[in-house]
């Protein structure tokens, strides 16, 4: 019967919050559903990945060589902790595509006979494989053929090892190796001008007179076994057959880019779901302070009746558990949809053949644990004050308002009424209008940060494209080249200036510790290409020494003035030693500085290039790409422009939708802190507002004062989420950045001015909903019997 009657009691207290209760179940089932969104969206991905490499046998070390015989892989495939290798022959080539005005680029690799590959297996999509013996039939990556409008029957022109041939289309078909598909001198995808291609290994070897020889090395490793052993053995048995170095996973482009675009998932499922938790929490707190409040003297009287302090607390800490039930309850499919819905969008951009989907349940346990655990901590202030107050003083109603040390400031003898009442309102309870200018705060931040996302790829792109590279197009060579031959390329018709460079993989090693890192070295003068740092700042390269970007520094430990190695791993490897003479903060790329002139004399190949940047005419632009698509000596070719605009797309894709969750569920924070708010208000002050009226304030003088705590909190809370917003920004970019891009922390003032207006908005719109009840105010009532 006890029993009974206090669970009446609890669902008439819930019925009277209702609209509150909504409002804090929304926002808890907000945290439930991004966390539930983002971790199964992730393990989702993770699990397609997994699934991806393991059934297309994707290789765990890659090696590149000059040329070696075929039956190489087999002494490979004897090398402890090598389950499985296959030697290929890879060409890249210069491609003339009907749909693409400019020189677009291929990688044309070699496929085994019918039997097919034992590692990295080609997933057929349409049409047939390719026939032994069948001149230039090749299958198509499906990106490339989707771009440029390809089908199975198509012909395009190639330049592969300087003769001219057709590549006549069978199928297309996709590979593990080229989830992402990287040009050679890119720094993004760029499905429209790059697109890789699988021909006979008889027909490509006539092609690149590679008979019964191949040029590159693809291993899988037995479980269990080491891989930098593996790596160690791999490149003493290739180093005759000048091997440029084996190397992991870690280090293949696609499987890089596409972890980076991973593991943005994985900082969101940490920081954003953290967030809507704390609101629901403090949103918790407040509201059932309040209720305790209001019950002042029921509590006092069932201690007197005789429930223990146990009882009692629990029977109002059910009030907050019900309420996070329901988010649970809510927030939970909702957050499955939203995963499914995102693991969807991913994989539909990576292109994997099988989404692997499924709710682990540590994931929804850990929700419900973890949100449960949250608002329960929320409620321990109210609960302790429950259990600590005697039934005497509980019964005693509270005192209504005690003069301060504020009220005796003269400054206050000037302050208007209205302003006067709405101060001495929020100093009355100053921990719980904390909470509140706090709670209005995150959700401020929360849009500050999904705007900074954008901001601080503008400044990317703005660096990268408008100041570092100023060419319009940036030509990539078969072979290097002597500098005397740099007049061929910048009398090519409308050529307006023509600048070299050498770029050469290499590895920097220093104190143990090793990146994989493109050396490049520029001329002296240099005006076509900078290193120019997110402050659009330029440094100057040095005639001796490098310059060294200061991720990478700061994760090998280097400093100023630090002797450095560098394995080089083209042609010859070699080993070079350089001091750094400056650390620059690029946004984009692994890249160490050189000078050209000193590169080629540490390689002992004086005067030599292997890329040159153009400056042309636009007027004789479609020429240049007419005499280059047929240029024996180039294998790429990418326009800054498109460059430009690919690398936007590829980002922006990526991003857009996580930002308009994030816009979403921070109107949904807004909504809640601040109806709660006044929600509270207006109850706590009833009688007071009822009496106004009475002594003949108007409606709208009424809605100022109580809307006016509500403004004044907001006012503060927007500074505060301004800041909060930009530490956040900062925390979120460097748990973002990597060796392929460090995210700079920008924040714009049109992205302030935009968290400003959806908060201000959500913030009208929940007053708007308050003010009703304040017209519905019954004054008779209300003076009768005072909550």
């Amino acid at each position: 019967m006890v029993i009974r009657a206090l669970d009446r009691k609890l669902f008439r207290d819930i019925g009277a919050m209702r609209t509150q209760a909504i409002a804090i179940a929304l926002v808890a089932a907000s945290g439930v559903a991004l966390f539930m969104a983002t971790v199964t969206a992730y393990r989702s991905l993770r699990l397609s990945e997994a699934a991806y490499y393991e059934q297309n046998r994707f290789a765990h070390v890659f090696a590149h060589l000059a040329r070696a015989p075929i039956g190489v892989a087999r002494e490979v495939a004897m090398l402890p902790g090598v389950a499985a290798a296959d030697g290929r022959i890879v060409t890249d080539a210069v491609l003339d595509v009907p749909a693409v005005r400019e020189p677009a680029t291929g990688l044309i690799l070699s496929v085994a006979p019918r039997a097919g590959h034992r590692v990295n297996g080609v997933y057929l999509r349409r049409g047939r494989q390719v026939e032994p013996g069948s001149p230039g039939e090749v299958l198509v990556n499906e990106p490339f053929a989707e771009k440029n409008g390809l089908q199975p029957g198509d012909t395009i022109g190639a330049t592969v090892a300087g003769a001219r041939i057709e590549l006549r289309i069978v199928g297309i078909a996709l590979s593990p190796e080229f989830v992402m598909q990287m040009p050679p001198a890119g720094i993004a995808p760029d499905d429209r001008r790059f697109g890789i291609f699988w021909m006979d290994r008889d027909e490509l070897a006539r092609a690149t007179n590679l008979r019964d020889a191949v040029n590159d090395l693809v291993v899988r490793l037995a479980p269990g076994a080491s891989e930098p052993a593996v790596i160690t053995a791999l490149d003493q048995l290739l180093e005759p057959y000048g091997g440029t170095g084996a190397f992991g996973r870690d280090s293949q482009r696609s499987h890089v880019e596409l972890e980076n675009h991973i593991a943005q998932l994985q900082g969101l499922s940490l920081v954003l779901p953290a967030i809507f938790m704390m609101v629901a929490a403090f949103l918790v707190n407040v509201v059932l302070g309040r209720v305790v409040g209001t019950q002042r003297a029921s509590i006092g009287m069932l201690k007197a009746f005789g429930y223990g302090n146990a009882r009692v607390a629990f029977h109002y800490a059910s009030v907050a558990l019900i309420i996070v039930a329901v988010g649970i309850a809510i927030g939970l499919p909702i957050g499955i949809w939203l995963g499914r819905l995102i693991a969807r969008y991913y994989a539909t951009f990576f292109r994997f053949p099988v989404l692997v989907f499924s709710v682990e349940p540590f994931v929804w346990l850990t929700a419900v644990v973890v949100t449960t655990a949250t608002s329960l901590a929320g409620t321990f202030g109210t609960l302790r004050a429950i259990v600590a107050t005697p039934p005497i003083v509980a019964m005693a109603p509270a005192v209504p308002y005690r003069p301060r040390r504020l009220d005796r400031m003269a400054v206050l003898r000037v302050v208007p009424p209205a302003l006067l009442m709405i101060v001495r309102n929020l100093s009355r309870r100053p921990l719980r209008a904390a909470l509140t200018t706090t709670g209005m705060a995150l959700a401020v931040a929360v849009l500050v940060l999904g705007g900074s996302s954008n901001d601080s790829l503008t400044r990317m792109i703005d660096v990268q494209f408008q100041n570092a590279h100023r060419e319009d197009l940036s030509v990539t060579l078969a072979h290097r080249q002597s500098l005397s031959r740099l007049p061929d390329f910048a009398s090519l018709p409308g050529v307006r200036r023509a600048e070299p460079s050498r770029v050469v993989p290499a590895r920097l090693r220093v104190r143990g510790a090793a990146r994989d890192v493109s050396l490049t070295g520029l001329p002296s003068g240099h005006t076509l290409r900078h290193i120019v740092n997110t402050r659009f700042e330029r440094v100057v390269t040095p005639d001796e020494g490098v310059v060294v970007n200061r991720w990478l520094a700061r994760r090998l430990g280097i400093e100023r003035g630090d002797e450095v190695t560098l394995e080089i791993r083209e042609g010859q490897r070699r080993f070079l030693t350089a001091r750094v003479v400056f650390l620059v903060d690029e946004p984009v790329g692994s890249t160490v500085y050189i000078d050209l002139e000193t590169l080629g004399r540490l390689l002992d190949e004086p005067d030599t290039f292997s890329a040159v940047s153009l400056l042309i005419d636009p007027l004789h632009q479609q020429e240049v790409y007419d005499v280059l698509k047929r240029a024996p000596q180039a294998i790429g070719v990418q326009d800054r422009r498109d460059a430009r605009a690919n690398f936007a797309s590829m980002a922006e894709t990526s991003m857009a939708f996580i930002r308009l969750i994030e816009v979403i569920f921070s109107v949904v924070i807004a909504f809640g802190v601040v109806y709660n708010a006044a929600r509270i208000a207006l109850a706590e002050r009833s009688h007071e507002l009822a009496t106004l009226r009475i002594l003949g304030f108007t409606r709208r003088e009424i809605a100022g004062l109580l809307f006016g705590e509500v403004g004044v909190q907001a006012a503060v809370a927007l500074p505060i989420g301004f800041l909060s917003g930009y530490a956040l920004s900062g925390w979120v970019a460097a748990s973002m950045s990597n060796d392929r891009f460090r995210m700079p922390v920008m924040v714009e003032p049109s992205t302030y001015a935009f968290a400003a207006l959806v908060f201000v908005t959500a913030t009208i719109g929940s007053l708007m909903l308050v003010r009703r009840r304040l017209h519905q105010l019954n004054l008779v009532e209300v003076l009768k019997a005072r909550e």
